[in-house]
Parts: C-alpha cells; structure tokens; sequence
C-alpha cells in the first residue's frame, strides 16, 4: 500500500503579523531616509569665492570677492556664506586663488600672519613661470672658492608670490618678484641679500599659482 506524502500547504500572511508590519515600516523608512539624503546632496548653497588671487595679509574687501553657488553638503559650514561673517579689518591668513572658495579658515587679523614682504630680482623666465598666491622655494648660490664649485643651499622651502613686477631694468635679471617669507627665515634671507648672493625663487611643481 503505497505511503501518501504530506503536502506542505502555505499560509497566507496575516496583515496583523508584526513582522510583515516591521518590514513594511523598514522599507518606508529607507526610502525616506534616500529621498532625504538625494535633497541635501542636490541643494545648493551661495559661497562667497575670490575674483582674483588673494595673499596672505591681503586685507578682504567686497571688490575682492565674489558668489557662487555650489553643493557643499556636509561641508558648508566651513565656507564663508556673506561678507557679514568677515569681520571689519579681517586679512587673508592663506592663499586663496582666483575662482576658489573662501574657507573661513582663510580669515584672520594682520597678528595671525607670520609673513614679511621680499623683493627680489629675477629672471625673465622665472617672472613668467609664477603667479600671485603661488608657492615658491628660495634656494641661495654661493660663489665657490679658490676654484670650488658654486654651491646650492635651499633658504626657504615654502613662500609665497605676492606680486611678479616687470617695470624694473636690472640687466639680465631684469624683472623681480616680490615674496612673503616666513619670518623665521627672514634673517637668512636678508643675510644673502646684503651679500650680494644670487638668490633664486623657484617654482614647486603641481603647487597652485605656478604656470606650466
């Protein structure tokens, strides 16, 4: 006599079962939570940005700066949203380039910037290879002796370009570069200048403000 198999019948959900109801409000709230998260990630925000480049000790005017809009998300708070957050006075304490966004990092008081002004003069080529805001090293020759080698000495392994000036006429160095140096490194600086050394400002390689 042959052995009948159960037949496994399944039941139908219950619309009371808690965990249908939990699964259902899982659901709903993931899709809420998406819907949530798209909308912040898509709205934009007004920032104020730089017209032009801005040095460090540059004091922040409504002329220098201007507004954009732009997704931040998370990150807004940490850029400047209207000039009423710039407090009257307030100087650049970083570079900002042209087209950049004002970091509120970037806003100090003229005691907060360490930098000295330095003029130096430079060849025509190394004007050119440089830009407001840019990063530069300043490295000093030194005229070897009885017949030695020159040698090369890095002074400042960051500075930066305030303002590349054509107007001077000083022979084959013809044109001049003003820098701010760090102020630690001044004396050094100075030293070499008032010894006549050829000092030479050096663009770094992938630094923003340095033309290719």
């Amino acid at each position: 006599m042959a052995t009948e198999t159960p037949v496994m019948r399944l039941r139908r959900p219950r619309w009371r079962d808690p965990r249908l109801a939990i699964g259902i409000l899982l659901v709903i709230v993931s899709v809420l939570l998406g819907s949530l998260l798209a909308a912040r990630l898509s709205q934009t925000v007004t920032v104020l940005a730089a017209r032009e480049a801005i040095v460090p000790g540059d004091v922040l005017t409504r002329e220098d700066l201007t507004t954009v809009d732009v997704r931040l998300g998370d990150a807004a708070p940490g850029y400047v949203t209207s000039l009423d957050q710039i407090p009257e006075g307030a100087v650049a304490v970083s570079a900002v380039h042209p087209g950049e966004l004002l970091a509120v990092s970037a806003i100090g008081q003229p005691t907060d910037v360490s930098l000295r002004p330095l003029v130096i003069a430079v060849d025509a080529a190394v004007a050119e290879s440089v830009v407001p805001g840019g990063s530069v090293e300043l490295w000093r020759t030194r005229e070897g002796a009885d017949g030695e080698e020159p040698t090369a000495e890095l002074l400042v392994e960051q500075a930066v370009v305030r303002r590349v000036d054509e107007g001077s006429s000083l022979g084959m160095r013809a044109m001049s570069v003003e820098v701010l140096v760090p102020q630690e490194f001044l004396a050094a600086v100075l030293e070499a200048l008032a010894a006549g050394e050829r000092l030479d400002v050096i663009g770094i390689p992938g630094a923003d403000g340095v033309r290719p």
